[in-house]
């Protein structure tokens, strides 16, 4: 090979130096990335984001990496560095909040500041039902959350008396309107309205029907008639304290809980796959506003989208996307 003097090296002082990476592909270039959960962030900060702004003024975000994820107390905090059109944001999860980085230059004190303020949230809301389709039974959940309220200023055994009473009536405000959902057969007697396990177990039956749900139908008649015995029992006891105010409580919440799901499932005549990805992960939504029959849509957690109404398809998809948000 032949020495070429076009071929010699730049001097040291007119050095190239590489240009700054273009934010908008950088992250095409990171490594073990989660384009799920990227979308997730995405999704969100977007939306909190452009909050009361018009269409011509959108914030967008050019890039997003996860930066920091620690555990506390088994749940577990993930930050993300955002690189939005309006400047720099830090998104932090479980449950998700953005903060501006002008404001926290410092993620380790930012952690500590999301941890005790989620902290602070979840023991406020502790007293609150919390539950999905909550709205199906508003009445129960509201004297379950009356109860839970009373239970912050219980000392008493009276006082806690006092909570058990308030878990019966919730369980008897929940089994008050079965006659208008239930099909009973044609023969079957009615039980008296305080007769909270007869009731139970007939919604029970209709819920989950056939033999394939056996063992869930057994179990929803197990823990009605668990917990209807421990609330009539708080009810008279004279020796309560905390923990068996506690204890009723919980017990209440989850025979709300299970049943609600129960009934939801069978009202909601959901498919057991989503019919356009094949996905198990759908989950049902009461939404009365539709004016549908029955009042549901069923949203696909792979695709994001609203995609049944009624057990029939929307002509609009994001008609149901637009009626479920408030739910999701």
């Amino acid at each position: 090979m032949t020495y070429d003097e076009s071929q010699e090296l730049t001097p040291p002082e007119e050095c190239t130096w590489p240009t700054v990476p273009n934010i908008d592909k950088l992250r095409d270039t990171v490594l073990e990335r989660s384009e799920r959960e990227e979308e997730e962030i995405i999704s969100y900060f977007e939306w909190q984001a452009n909050k009361g702004r018009e269409d011509g003024d959108l914030v967008t975000v050019r890039h997003l990496e996860m930066m920091k994820t620690e555990v506390v107390f088994g749940t577990t905090y993930s930050a993300w560095d955002v690189h939005a059109s309006d400047g720099r944001w830090w998104v932090i999860t479980s449950p998700t909040n953005l903060y501006s980085r002008t404001e926290f230059p410092s993620l380790d004190y930012l952690f500590s500041f999301h941890v005790g303020l989620m902290a602070r949230v979840a023991s406020r809301d502790a007293r609150k039902a919390g539950t999905p389709n909550q709205d199906r039974f508003a009445a129960a959940w509201r004297r379950w959350e009356q109860a839970a309220s009373a239970i912050d200023n219980a000392s008493e055994a009276e006082d806690f008396q006092a909570v058990g009473m308030k878990c019966r009536e919730c369980l008897l405000t929940f089994v008050a309107n079965a006659p208008e959902y239930v099909d009973l057969p044609d023969n079957a007697t009615l039980p008296k309205r305080g007769n909270f396990t007869e009731w139970a177990e007939l919604i029970a039956n209709w819920s989950a029907p056939g033999a394939h749900s056996k063992d869930i139908r057994a179990y929803l008649k197990q823990v009605s008639g668990s917990a209807w015995g421990l609330v009539n029992w708080l009810t008279h006891t004279s020796n309560a304290v905390t923990i068996d105010a506690e204890l009723a409580m919980d017990a209440t919440h989850h025979v709300l809980e299970v049943f609600s799901a129960a009934v939801v499932r069978r009202e909601s005549e959901r498919p057991d796959r989503c019919p356009r990805c094949s996905s198990y992960q759908l989950d049902s939504f009461y939404a009365p506003e539709l004016e549908s029959d029955p009042p549901y849509v069923t949203l696909c957690r792979r695709l994001r989208m609203g995609i049944w109404c009624s057990a029939r398809r929307f002509d609009d998809p994001m008609r149901a996307h637009g009626a479920i948000i408030e739910y999701v």
